[in-house]
């Protein structure tokens, strides 16, 4: 390597410092003023000794006591603190006694705390198995039994969560419910993907807006559980959360990664957390990239899922995905120069005792039976002897964080004549570059296809950010057909069912907002920089399902005898995406959480009047489409939740309060409250969006 090289170690080691839950709640309670009362602080998780340890650098006057939940052997992090620190070792990852012990002390903790008080909590990774509370009925063999289950199923972690606060008195909005505090604040690290507050220590402080009922769960191969969650009372529905703060994820150790990158000299791209594939597939589909990419330091974040034989040795996530691409590489020849280094942030990998491993060009390639070593450590899920063997393990450390696991891959230049496409004329756009060109596409059957192509090299990791993209400027006016004509919303016809025109002039007003959602999502990836690869690939995705709505709509059309341009449109929402074209916590607000969550209000009664026709292909089409549309809106409030929390914001009064600057009383009701919950608004959120609704008119459907 040479002097402006970066050497992955370094990287790794400016990922920690990024997300160490010290630095990371210090910089987080610096800009706000102590509170004026006694502040109790409740410190839960992996990283809840270095998360305190961060609050008593900042609000070490204000802080009165604190209670920390760790796992054992964690270690104290906080020297001579001026308060009182009681610590409870828990049990991880399933819950046993230590860990229903230390939920009877929250418990108690909790109840004393007095109503004028503040509470600050730290929460991390781990929390949900090292802090228990069972409720009445149920025993901790059962709850070992159940984690143990859900751990082995491989669900969602949104559905684990889910189940798992249906036994405990703690999760899903437990906690809260048990603190007298009027003034509760939550600063998390997360460790799942998406970063919800919900899913980090299963929510303790974050109830849900609507329960996992019995019939809804799914089969995890346990008969009992259905019957349980009938004989278990439901949790009770969110009426508020307390703010809950995002001060680290996945996102800021890659961010970190690739600043180190560009600092030292070197071109670095952020791919995101891995794509939904096991070890072995994850591993070719990153080779089949590393191949041809792109040199320069690239980064990926994650967890990569492992299948354990009967009776595995030792190893981690980490370093058996470092081994599967160590092996790959050497089947391919060693294409061309390579280093890899594969960590957990926590600083354990499983149980190898070690935060991973790395190699790189010295490593021993053409060592006689390498691979054979390799392919039996594999096997075996005993890779940890492997690199331990080699000298090449990441030394294992307590990180003071968790959020998954990096893989950072520096690539050279492939020698010449190998392993490298040849030079294009023009070098290849970025992901920022793409999106802009199939914005301005004009023809929507090309609009569509290239969208298609776009979320394809994506996701194939063939496209990536590159920060010689040009920066965005302000689209008045997108790539669209000189067809249809746009008017006024007030002149648009009223559109009766009972004839065909009305029915062409329903679903050609339906193409039409479908139409401006491509353009909206593939703006919103053009326009917004800097945020997570997560933002990327998700906007894709829903631009993808929207140019495939428009074309649903478009054969519905022609089967009418119709197509899209034959009758006038509005342009209501492109209007409100230039007007939040500066913000992205503004575009999320306003646009999937007002205009396209109409769409979730306002199809179920289109559909009853298509049925009341008889038009049950064009009632098929509207099916699909709200079905899709809900996580389109759930993507919007992630991310705008994702936003508020960054700056600090309690996200539902952020979102009525910018509902009330820019468009006072045009949310109206009847609301679809199912959609709209499965959307991520609370129920809260919706009784404040009828409180101010001025007197309902006829219903629009705007988006």
């Amino acid at each position: 390597m040479t002097g402006t090289d970066l050497p992955l170690h370094d990287g790794y080691r400016a990922a920690l410092a990024a997300v160490h839950g010290r630095a990371a709640v210090a910089r987080a309670l610096a800009a706000e003023g102590v509170p004026e009362g006694p502040v109790h602080v409740l410190a839960l998780g992996k990283a809840a000794e270095a998360m305190l340890a961060g609050a008593a650098t900042v609000w070490a006057d204000g802080i009165t006591r604190a209670l920390v939940v760790a796992p054992e052997g964690s270690g104290a992090v906080v020297s001579a603190p001026a308060f009182p620190i009681d610590r409870r070792p828990g049990n991880h990852p399933v819950p046993g006694a230590q860990s229903v012990a230390a939920g009877t002390a929250v418990s108690a903790f909790l109840r004393e705390i007095p109503p004028a008080d503040t509470l600050l909590v730290l929460l991390s990774g781990g929390a949900s198995a090292l802090v228990e509370l069972p409720r009445t009925g149920v025993d901790l063999p059962l709850l070992q039994a159940l984690n143990a289950r859900l751990l082995a199923a491989g669900l969602d972690i949104r559905v684990m969560n889910a189940l798992r606060a249906r036994f405990s008195q703690l999760k899903a909005g437990g906690a809260a419910a048990l603190c007298p505090a009027q003034d509760i604040r939550v600063l998390y690290i997360s460790d799942v993907p998406g970063d919800a507050p919900a899913s980090v220590g299963s929510g303790p402080f974050w109830a849900p807006e609507a329960p996992l009922p019995p019939d809804a769960a799914p089969d995890i191969g346990w008969p009992e559980l259905r019957r349980w969650l009938e004989r278990l009372e439901m949790p009770k529905p969110a009426a508020h959360h307390p703010p809950h703060r995002l001060v680290a994820g996945n996102a800021d150790a890659r961010r970190a990664v690739t600043r180190a990158a560009a600092e030292a000299g070197q071109q670095a791209w952020d791919h995101g957390l891995f794509p939904e594939l096991s070890g072995a597939s994850l591993a070719a589909h990153l080779t089949r990239f590393l191949r041809d990419g792109p040199a320069g330091v690239h980064v990926w974040g994650g967890e990569a899922s492992v299948r354990l034989p009967e009776r595995p040795g030792r190893g981690g996530r980490a370093q058996h995905l470092a081994a599967l691409l160590l092996l790959l590489w050497l089947a391919r020849g060693w294409p061309r120069p390579i280093e890899v280094l594969s960590a957990a942030t926590d600083g354990v990998d499983g149980n190898s005792g070690s935060a991973g491993a790395w190699f790189g060009d010295r490593a021993p390639g053409t060592e006689s039976g390498i691979r054979a070593r390799l392919r039996q450590a594999i096997r075996a899920a005993d890779t940890a002897a492997f690199w331990e063997a080699l000298g090449q393990t990441v030394p294992g450390t307590q990180t003071g964080t968790n959020v998954m696991d990096l893989l950072i891959v520096r690539l050279g230049r492939p020698p010449r004549g190998a392993g490298e496409r040849p030079p294009a004329r023009k070098r290849a756009s970025g992901v920022h570059a793409m999106a802009l060109r199939a914005l301005q596409i004009r023809d929507p059957r090309k609009k569509c296809e290239c969208v298609e192509r776009l979320l394809e090299a994506w996701r194939a990791g063939g496209l990536a950010v590159d920060p010689r993209d040009p920066p965005p400027v302000r689209i008045e006016v997108p790539g669209r057909p000189q067809r249809p004509e746009l008017v006024r919303p007030q002149d648009l016809p009223k559109r009766g069912l009972h004839t065909l025109h009305g029915r062409q002039a329903l679903l050609h007003a339906v193409a039409h907002i479908e139409f401006n959602a491509i353009n909206l999502a593939l703006d919103a990836v053009y326009r917004f920089r800097g945020l997570p690869a997560e933002y990327i690939s998700d906007w894709l995705q829903v631009a993808a399902e929207e140019a495939r709505h428009f074309r649903l709509l478009s054969e519905r059309l022609l089967r009418l005898g119709s197509r899209y341009g034959d009758f006038p449109a509005h342009n209501g929402l492109w209007e409100m995406a230039v007007k939040t074209d500066a913000d992205p916590m503004e575009r999320m607000a306003l646009v999937p959480r007002v205009l396209e969550a109409r769409g979730l209000d306002v199809t179920p009664g289109m559909i009853q009047r298509l049925e009341a026709a008889g038009d049950a292909d064009s009632v098929t089409v509207l099916r699909v489409i709200q079905r899709e549309e809900v996580s389109h809106v759930a993507i919007g409030t992630q991310w705008f939740r994702h936003l508020a929390a960054q700056r600090g914001l309690d996200p539902e009064p952020t979102f009525l309060g910018l509902l009330a600057q820019h468009m006072p009383g045009r949310v109206r009701p009847p609301f679809a409250v199912d959609a709209r919950l499965a959307a991520g608004f609370s129920r809260s959120e919706i009784a404040a969006l009828e409180a101010q609704a001025k007197p309902a008119g006829r219903p629009e459907f705007t988006g």
